[in-house]
């Protein structure tokens, strides 16, 4: 009843080519050629990574060793600042007033508070 319109094409048997092998051939240079680099490539960023590494700890240490010398430093500064507050405080004592008057008591010298002026810096 119903035809198919639809073409039939008939196809001949297509032998295969002579060159399959040679293909072969050429596919598995052209992966191990790629494999070859590709292990090139990796031993590359292997040893890149590893350099990287090396610095990164190398810098981890340099900083370190800079954060002892600057604590030792920092100790330092804190050891003067105190000795220079007490050397401080020991001139404001040797200067006070009550201590020069003491000394002018034991040499029989008077203050006459007339003659006395201030003098601020």
């Amino acid at each position: 009843m119903a035809q198919n319109t639809a073409r039939q094409i008939m196809t001949d048997p297509v032998s295969q080519p002579v060159h399959t092998k040679q293909n072969k051939n050429e596919q598995q240079s052209k992966k191990a050629f790629y494999l070859k680099i590709e292990k090139i490539m990796v031993v590359l960023i292997s040893a890149w990574v590893s350099i990287l590494a090396c610095f990164v700890v190398a810098s981890a240490i340099n900083l370190n060793s800079s954060q002892v010398d600057l604590q030792k430093v920092n100790s330092q500064i804190s050891a003067i600042q105190s000795k220079n507050a007490n050397t401080k405080q020991e001139v404001v004592e040797l200067t006070s007033r009550s201590r020069l008057d003491a000394f002018a008591k034991k040499a029989g010298l008077s203050m006459n508070e007339q003659n006395t002026r201030n003098v601020s810096k």
